[in-house]
């Protein structure tokens, strides 16, 4: 498992992609994995882990084997690549680097770049489909969507944009229609792509791709959808005809993911998959993903959410204005130095009795010194943390436990505080 963290855990290639080419030589010499799979194909500035949950569960309900391939992981990686919702195995990702390291080294030398591990970890993901004979797979984009090393498929049987903020400017673009021309090319020629609410100006940059490529985009209307009931552990919703849909997840940006699946699913339908309105609802109540807002802990409340931009923090604040009115929340963050971080904050100010801070990577996570600083100019109570132990500490033995506490700013702050957490026995979730 060290060679298979130093291939795909670490950043190989350093050179701005242009093309996707050396992927396709690559799976050339390895007989094109791909072309044996049937695709389900998500990209979106958030949401994308939470969509392809939904579409997980429905396509396990629906009695089929079910690939699933994700980023980033949370604890481990082989989180990334399941099988009917299981971890590959160690030795199954061992013996695909061996197979595929004397190709790859063999490529790099002709073509003179390397690979970047997450294009290793894509190819690598379509052998291990292939070999589990999976019935489809739930291919999550890295990021954006023209140069996305999983944009390497020649088709799928379905494409899906779950939104569209601001993120990855240095190399999506730094407006809003920027980023969707390039997420929009997953879309094929005469495919079929779902897309989350958007403004009527960007639904035009959607159509105008898809009568280039001859494909169908449909677009969920929000004023399709009524939320009725919300508590701390499931919501319930309505869609058009389908009525008090159940959903572990929390928020209503969780509801407009459940859309798309439903809409989808119609779509699979209609293409012969065995999925019925009755599958649809059960995959849908049973659906479940680490990290957006997880209840982790009851006595204090804790949840974890890996919002990290200003649109997911944005619906961060929503869900907690709408779940908990007048309350004020432990913030609990982390982020990287790269991200807008004082924007985010300033926008849970209003909401913040207190934050704790923790830097979620020692290089590139933010300086908490000068967070710090930032934060107790607004008057609002800060406290530093070196690590998680020092975290669930201060829970336990501070923090009463008729409070609140939220955890936001980075999915690898998600990941060490669920591994902290599983070690902590003296507070259970």
């Amino acid at each position: 498992m060290e060679k298979v963290i130093s291939y795909i855990g670490t950043n190989r290639g350093i050179e701005r992609k242009k093309n996707l080419d050396r992927l396709r030589k690559l799976l050339s010499r390895l007989n094109n994995p791909h072309q044996d799979l049937k695709f389900i194909h998500i990209t979106g500035s958030n949401g994308k882990g939470s969509t392809a949950a939904m579409f997980q569960s429905v396509l396990r309900e629906a009695n089929l084997k079910v690939g699933l391939f994700t980023s980033p992981h949370l604890e481990q990686v082989n989180e990334r690549i399941r099988m009917d919702d299981k971890f590959i195995e160690d030795k199954d990702f061992i013996r695909l680097i061996n197979l595929m390291e004397p190709i790859i080294l063999e490529l790099e030398a002709e073509l003179d770049e390397k690979f970047y591990a997450f294009e290793l970890l894509t190819v690598l993901s379509f052998l291990y489909f292939k070999e589990k004979q999976a019935d489809v797979v739930i291919l999550e984009a890295g990021i954006g969507g023209r140069l996305d090393a999983t944009n390497v498929i020649e088709e799928a049987d379905l494409t899906v944009i779950t939104s569209i903020g601001i993120d990855h400017i240095s190399t999506l673009g730094e407006t809003e229609t920027e980023i969707l021309q390039e997420k929009v090319q997953i879309l094929k020629e005469k495919g079929q792509m779902v897309v989350g609410p958007i403004s009527s100006e960007l639904q035009k940059v959607a159509l105008r791709w898809a009568k280039q490529v001859n494909g169908e985009v449909h677009f969920i209307n929000k004023d399709q959808i009524k939320a009725t009931h919300l508590v701390k552990d499931f919501q319930v919703f309505t869609y058009q005809s389908y009525e008090e849909i159940k959903l572990s997840f929390i928020g209503h940006h969780q509801i407009e993911n459940a859309t798309l699946v439903i809409e989808g699913a119609e779509i699979l339908s209609e293409k012969g998959y065995p999925i019925t309105r009755e599958i649809i609802y059960r995959g849908l109540e049973k659906a479940s993903w680490p990290g957006r807002f997880e209840k982790v802990l009851d006595n204090p409340l804790f949840y974890i959410d890996g919002a990290h931009n200003l649109a997911s923090v944005n619906r961060l604040v929503e869900t907690l204005t709408d779940l908990f009115p007048d309350e004020k929340f432990h913030f609990v963050v982390g982020m990287m130095k790269d991200k807008d971080y004082e924007k985010m904050l300033k926008i849970v100010y209003p909401l913040a009795k207190e934050f704790i801070l923790i830097s979620p990577d020692p290089n590139r996570g933010f300086d908490i010194d000068e967070v710090a600083k930032l934060v107790e100019v607004e008057g609002i109570s800060v406290r530093k943390m070196k690590n998680m132990k020092e975290l669930f500490l201060y829970i336990d033995q501070d923090i009463d436990k008729n409070e609140i506490i939220i955890q936001f700013g980075s999915l690898y702050l998600v990941g060490a505080l669920k591994e902290e957490q599983s070690k902590v026995k003296s507070i259970q979730p």
